[in-house]
């Protein structure tokens, strides 16, 4: 009996121990630090180009020039196959004929950008077609650019100006006409089933100051 009595004290006296080293350790493991994270994040330079109003005239089905008019807002700042113009393969202009556009530069973002928009012909280009089609930009203020489409083959800025955040937008139109040069048709004939193709190109840079 007595020494089932001290096998018992032992026993306990271990598990004791055992029971202070684990208090023990787990008040050493108490630490305390401080971790600040420090978050940094760029902001976002948006231009967006908008059509707001399209105005044209070109042949219809008949072969006879028509008016035909688009006022649904059109976004050219996303992934798109449309121009500004809503020009397609099956668009068939004519002395007579117009584009008109309303165009609208916005800022979607968090940065202020100053922009430039230029309009450049394309070098594949008909020199007969790009001498007949006149375009005229009309900037917010009322200030008026024409020159024929071919003296833009090195590019010609059309409009600049500084977008702020929350700003209003800076409207300006372009309008092309296909003129009719002569009475007799010859210089006319010369641009039948010509092509001709020019960029818009806007450009935009962070402000500064």
């Amino acid at each position: 009996m007595i020494k089932k009595k001290r096998t018992l004290l032992v026993s306990c006296a271990v598990i004791l121990l055992c029971f202070c080293m684990i208090v023990g350790g787990t008040f050493a493991l108490f630490t305390d630090s401080e971790n600040a994270i420090n978050h940094l994040k760029a902001g976002k330079l948006d231009a967006v180009l908008i059509r707001t109003n399209l105005e044209y005239s070109v042949l219809n089905n008949s072969g006879k020039l028509q008016t035909f008019t688009n006022t649904a807002d059109v976004d050219f700042s996303q992934v798109t196959t449309q121009n500004v113009f809503g020009l397609t393969d099956e668009v068939k202009i004519v002395p007579g004929s117009y584009f008109d556009a309303d165009l609208e530069i916005r800022n979607n973002g968090n940065v202020a950008f100053d922009y430039s928009v230029q309009i450049k012909l394309n070098d594949s280009s008909n020199t007969a077609i790009s001498e007949q089609l006149k375009v005229t930009i009309t900037k917010a203020d009322g200030s008026v650019i024409e020159k024929m489409l071919s003296e833009m083959e090195n590019g010609v800025e059309i409009t600049t100006g500084e977008m702020l955040v929350g700003g209003a937008a800076d409207a300006f139109s372009v309008r092309v006409d296909f003129l009719n040069l002569d009475t007799d048709g010859s210089i006319n004939n010369a641009a039948q089933e010509q092509t001709a193709v020019f960029d818009l190109i806007v450009s935009a840079v962070q402000a500064t100051d």
